[in-house]
């Protein structure tokens, strides 16, 4: 006698991108490919996409740098060949602000004081540059010596700067950008030896205040943790402890997120508050990206000396976006800062990030590319690609034959999703063609598409499609190729015959 078929919805990998558990022992809700879909909270919906911005500059643009006044409209500049230029306007780039310059990669902060609102950079090879919100000039910082000035920290009203290749930090007076900097060596309390990478803040009672504390991170991989607000004063400026983490990777290599730092290193995406209070042997545990720690090392083991390397917050896309370089291009791992399920970009090829009006841009060979933006990257089709994990569907020592399946989106128009079954943990090569749509009601496997809104300018689209299969667990996955459409997919029903019968 036949088996009664059964069926079973499976939500959509809403947990995100897993490269850290056994493809046998994953939660429903993860995927084992999470490309160019982005994990939000009750679906997973396609990236949107980019156009590009500014243009006529020439090389690669290493580093964006951005303005915020007091009032009104930001300003965003480009660093490429030698030159410091203006991309805060769409279209064709005007002559460079400044020229003649020995690299393009730049530190930047931005302080207050009585006489404006001004943007401090430095590269570690010219005299710093200051911008004031119309023009640009030498920053005047006596003490060390300021062609070497490569990182900077504003830190309890202070400015802090480092040179390159070493382990002193030098600090100004209180709301200053210019004067005669006092050094604070560090070569005693750094035991491994090496050169600071960088200066950070953590802020520990979760808003800026005097409980806020420097860290210090030397290129050996120790963090060294000051409270206070005065260096110069013993009872006002005291020496918490020395941890020792992974190596950072890259000259910026940390990013303030919230009241905390978030630092990239060779065990991962660490944060103070998680790393500092743990043996690094545990740190990997609770890193931030603990998920993903295996792509992670990988990339850091391969590609952990090419420039490229930048943690990005976008807080209005609910983004913590990790800038990878790789061969010849470059990809990023994101993270959805509401619920930290991580996801993979392709086909952004970014080299470096920055914000502009709380919108997100990045530089490429030539141009500059506003990000977040329409349903295709500057014309050409995005492509995304998410196998969920597999699940035994609540009998994990049953056989099922798989009959069909009908996954549910939320979309503009009609997905064209190529599916594909992944049977017992065979994760195959995709045997669909994913095709761009146009923006259509359309009718898609069996049924009618288009049945209904969710609360959106989207249409619910759904159909059964036939598939062959026996196994104890199962994954789909589903490939899109669009430029119009962006959908989201919601969740998925199967429908099985159990005990293994035909």
């Amino acid at each position: 006698m036949r088996a009664p078929s059964r069926s079973q919805t499976i939500p959509a990998p809403v947990g995100g991108w897993n490269t850290r558990d056994a493809i046998a022992d994953m939660p429903d809700n993860h995927a084992v490919i999470m490309d160019n879909w982005f994990p939000d909270t009750e679906k997973v919906t396609l990236r949107r996409g980019s156009i590009e911005y500014a243009t006529g500059l020439t090389g690669d643009v290493e580093t964006l740098l951005e303005y915020v006044p007091l009032t009104g409209s930001g300003k965003l500049f480009a660093c490429a060949n030698g030159d410091i230029v203006d991309v805060s306007d769409s279209g064709a780039v005007g002559a460079a602000e400044v020229s003649g310059l020995s690299n393009d990669r730049f530190q930047q902060v931005q302080i207050g004081t009585t006489g404006g609102q001004f943007l401090l950079v430095m590269n570690g090879e010219d005299t710093p540059r200051t911008y004031n919100g119309s023009s640009w000039a030498n920053a005047s910082i006596t003490g060390p010596t300021a062609a070497s000035l490569i990182w900077c920290n504003l830190h309890q009203r202070r400015l802090w700067v480092g040179e390159k290749n070493s382990l002193d930090a030098w600090y100004l007076a209180v709301n200053s950008i210019a004067g005669t900097a006092t050094k604070f060596p560090l070569a005693g309390v750094a035991r491994r030896g090496g050169y600071l990478m960088g200066m950070g803040t953590w802020t520990r009672d979760a808003g800026d205040g005097q409980d806020d504390v420097a860290i210090f991170i030397t290129s050996e991989g120790e963090v060294i943790i000051y409270a206070g607000t005065d260096p110069a004063s013993a009872s006002t400026w005291e020496l918490i402890g020395v941890f020792q983490i992974g190596k950072p990777i890259g000259r910026r290599c940390f990013i303030k997120a919230g009241a905390d730092l978030v630092i990239v290193t060779q065990d991962g995406f660490v944060t103070a508050a998680s790393v500092l209070t743990l043996d690094r042997s545990q740190s990997e545990r609770v890193a931030l990206s603990a998920q993903i720690d295996k792509s992670v090392n990988s990339a850091v083991r391969d590609y952990g000396s090419l420039f490229g390397w930048q943690p990005f917050l976008y807080p209005r896309g609910q983004m913590l976006i990790f800038n990878i370089p790789q061969s010849g291009e470059y990809h990023q791992f994101v993270f959805n800062t509401l619920t930290g399920a991580p996801a993979r970009f392709t086909g952004l090829n970014a080299i470096c990030w920055g914000l502009l009006n709380d919108e997100p841009f990045f530089g490429v060979n030539g141009a500059v590319h506003k990000f977040d933006t329409g349903t295709n990257d500057d014309g050409s089709a995005i492509a995304g690609d998410v196998l969920q994990s597999f699940s035994y569907f609540k009998t994990p020592g049953n056989n099922k034959a798989f009959k069909l399946v009908e996954p549910i989106f939320e979309s503009v128009g009609n997905p064209n999703a190529a599916l594909d079954l992944n049977l017992d943990f065979q994760v195959k090569a995709p045997t669909g063609v994913a095709s761009a749509s146009p923006v259509t009601s359309a009718t898609w496997g069996v049924s009618k598409w288009g049945v209904g809104t969710w609360g959106t300018d989207g249409q619910v689209y759904r159909g059964w499609r036939g598939v062959r299969g026996i196994g104890r667990a199962a994954a789909l996955r589903v490939r899109v190729s669009d430029t119009a459409s962006r959908p989201s997919w919601v969740a998925t029903n199967y429908t099985y015959v159990p005990g293994g019968q035909i």
